[in-house]
């Protein structure tokens, strides 16, 4: 099936492109940030009404999927702090940078606070998976004028986070 409507997504056309691209896009609110979200599909895609609903379930619990991959990036970061070392070098003229060490007093910028200071930047839907894999990815950054390091949170079509992968 090339086209099927959909309550959330509306009418959804695969017959018209040529590669993967954004088949709908819109964006969301959480807290006062409002964030773009894409739904990914191939040309050769055939969408599932069950799998769009359930992708548009994960939208409208995306307060509570912020809430877990937060802690997922929390346990992340604990783990390796590499991306927060990165960071702390690499843009040490940022303002969220400067603000971070000093209020670290001169420890090292702890992955509470780093996590904290992170900004949902974007969502990507990908329909049957992104190759095969988790269906929702959130994208985290630090600063997005400054750097384009990305942490990905890919989350199950149930709302359970899969993976955490650092990205450019």
């Amino acid at each position: 099936m090339k086209i099927i409507e959909h309550a959330r997504f509306g009418r959804l056309d695969t017959g018209a492109l040529r590669d993967t691209d954004a088949l709908w896009r819109s964006t969301e609110r959480l807290g006062d940030d409002e964030v773009e979200v894409l739904l990914w599909a191939a040309p050769s895609a055939e969408l599932d009404a069950g799998e769009l609903d359930g992708l548009a379930a994960r939208l409208e619990e995306l307060p509570a999927l912020d809430t877990a991959a937060r802690a997922a990036l929390r346990t992340y970061l604990g783990e390796d702090r590499y991306y927060i070392d990165f960071h702390v070098e690499e843009l040490d003229d940022s303002e969220e940078v400067v603000r971070l060490v000093r209020e670290a007093g001169g420890e090292e910028v702890g992955a509470d606070a780093f996590v904290a200071a992170m900004r949902l930047n974007g969502v990507g839907l990908w329909p049957g998976g992104l190759s095969g894999g988790a269906p929702v990815v959130l994208d985290y950054v630090l600063d997005p004028d400054l750097a384009d390091e990305i942490l990905a949170v890919k989350v199950t079509r149930d709302g359970a986070v899969d993976s955490v992968d650092w990205e450019s």
